[in-house]
């Protein structure tokens, strides 16, 4: 039995291995040599260095992530803090509507924009029709990129700072207030202390994000360059030298930010560690929200609500409405009933959940494996295991394409047979992008693990695997969900990675969307939106009804 459990260690952690080694590494080392070792390469890189466009496209980038972080830690930081310390009707529902941009696929959440006050948008067509012309100016470009931005990102300053308030001792702040401190002086001595370690965090998911950030600088952007936009126009012309060079670029930057960001936050985690019981504030002592503030996080939700909204109605209305006088027109399910007459409407939706769930799966698999290697101890493996496991975090979604692209179009000694262009393809580059998220999930679930029950099971006799599957699993399993959620979420509306992978057998939800744009088919896209986002706000319910009823987290 021991000899087993032996050898099915050494095959899974053999299988770590290679996923590593083969889809992780080597990709990184075939970018970086067609990169810099290839006949027009100092051209290509002279290029980048003193061409404006080039200059154009990593300056707009960093901009454009840092505005993206600053901006959404403000709207976050302000909603966590209303939420927490005041008294509001409905909090419990405002809370889940807050959160309405994390479950929605980036995809999703930029075409609503360009609907709602794109050209010919509703709601720039709303004001003309009230104020009798064009009041309100149809939003592209900068403008448009940072609020889709702020909509997309501010919900994980909201996430990380609402669960760090619920550790905050109120005692301090009511010492702050005995002292004779007011509001401001105390929420930058007390309070914002506090919230540092978080803001840290969301700030790395946003500026990584930020900079990989590709539907709305390539739907809003017009002339406007960034890097990713650059990876994919400069591919698509079949200058791959240059591609290439963007990417490594790309992921330099990347990388040294996500090194920058994990220093800093190593510094400032000592900071949560407190002594005895926290007081939490109990919510009679809380108080009223007052009409200003009130107002703001009604504005806040119906700015939330709108593009799905705009996205709801164009889905009613007939195809071409946008051309006429869109509120005359009557509501149809004519879209809809069109749409589903049409036998290849199961196609994209039947790749994108297929994809999803063959990309779940691996992140489970590969995902549990390393981050039992990583919780198990301070050995060189684990050290070496959690680096690059977690290396594709800073990584864009159009660089891990590309990376694929460039090894895997020809046979290797890592697969048998060329991936690209097959279905394999894609659920493997979601799977590099997202298994940083399910580690992160499942490493939380195993820390706060008690030890001494998986000690106590193998002084009975229990060997690893009886011990995980009895004691282990049971208690990770809500961690695992939770990951294996966000896995799927991203993986069915993922538009980054499957514009340069897939083929027209394996397009997708969000390729189907940008097809529809593309031929302004309104209607036709509206209803696929608004079918992905159900599609995914039914899973994330029914999963967090399992949970809450099943496994009570």
């Amino acid at each position: 039995m021991r000899k087993a459990s032996l050898i099915g260690s050494v095959i899974l952690y053999l299988l770590l291995i290679y996923f590593i080694a083969g889809y992780i590494i080597y990709p990184l080392i075939i970018l970086v040599k067609e990169s810099l070792f290839q006949e027009e390469s100092w051209f290509a890189v002279g290029f980048i260095l003193y061409n404006f466009t080039s200059i154009e496209s990593i300056t707009n980038t960093l901009l454009l992530s840092v505005i993206s972080v600053i901006g959404s830690c403000i709207i976050g930081t302000y909603l966590a803090y209303i939420i927490h310390f005041k008294r509001l009707k409905n909090k419990s529902i405002i809370s889940s509507l807050i959160l309405i941009p994390i479950a929605t696929p980036p995809i999703i959440g930029t075409v609503a924009f360009l609907y709602l006050v794109g050209d010919n948008g509703i709601l720039i067509r709303l004001s003309e029709l009230i104020a009798g012309s064009k009041i309100i100016p149809s939003l592209d470009g900068w403008t448009a990129i940072i609020i889709v931005h702020l909509y997309s990102f501010y919900a994980f300053f909201y996430l990380f700072l609402s669960a760090s308030l619920k550790k905050l001792d109120h005692s301090l702040v009511e010492a702050s207030y005995t002292l004779g401190a007011n509001k401001v002086k105390t929420f930058f001595s007390v309070i914002l202390p506090h919230l540092f370690p978080a803001i840290i965090g969301a700030s790395l998911l946003v500026f990584m994000a930020s900079m990989a950030s590709f539907s709305a600088p390539f739907i809003f952007g017009g002339n406007l360059k960034f890097i990713t936009t650059s990876i994919y126009y400069n591919k698509i012309n079949g200058d791959t030298v240059v591609s290439s060079l963007f990417s490594l670029l790309l992921v330099i930057i990347s990388l040294i930010s996500l090194i920058i960001f994990t220093k800093f936050r190593k510094k400032t985690d000592y900071k949560l560690s407190s002594k005895g019981t926290i007081r939490i504030q109990g919510e009679q002592s809380k108080e009223n929200a007052g009409a200003l503030n009130i107002g703001l996080v009604t504005l806040m939700i119906t700015i939330i609500l709108l593009p799905l909204l705009a996205l709801l109605y164009l889905s009613l209305i007939p195809e071409g409405a946008l051309l006429r006088n869109i509120f005359k027109e009557s509501l149809t399910l004519a879209n809809y009933i069109n749409l589903f007459k049409d036998p290849a409407i199961y196609t994209p939706f039947l790749n994108s959940f297929k994809m999803a769930l063959v990309t779940v799966a691996l992140c489970m698999l590969i995902g549990l494996i390393a981050s039992l290697q990583i919780t198990k101890g301070k050995s060189f493996f684990s050290k070496i295991t959690e680096i690059f496991i977690s290396l594709p975090y800073g990584i864009p979604g159009t660089v891990i394409a590309l990376t694929l692209i460039l090894s895997f179009n020809t046979p290797n000694w890592i697969t048998i047979a060329p991936l690209v262009g097959t279905f394999i393809i894609l659920p493997i580059a979601y799977t590099i992008r997202n298994i940083p998220l399910f580690t992160q999930s499942t490493i939380s679930g195993l820390n706060n693990l008690d030890k001494s029950l998986e000690e106590a099971s193998y002084s009975l006799g229990a060997n690893k695997f009886y011990t995980f599957r009895k004691i282990i699993f049971p208690l990770i399993l809500p961690s695992i969900i939770n990951g294996s959620l966000l896995v799927f979420i991203n993986s069915m509306g993922e538009f980054v990675s499957t514009i340069l992978l897939y083929n027209y057998a394996t397009r997708t939800v969000s390729i189907e969307i940008y097809s529809q744009l593309r031929m302004y088919n309104t209607g036709a896209g509206a209803v696929y939106g608004i079918l992905l986002f159900a599609f995914v706000i039914i899973t994330v319910y029914i999963t967090r009804k399992y949970l809450n009823e099943r496994i009570a987290v």
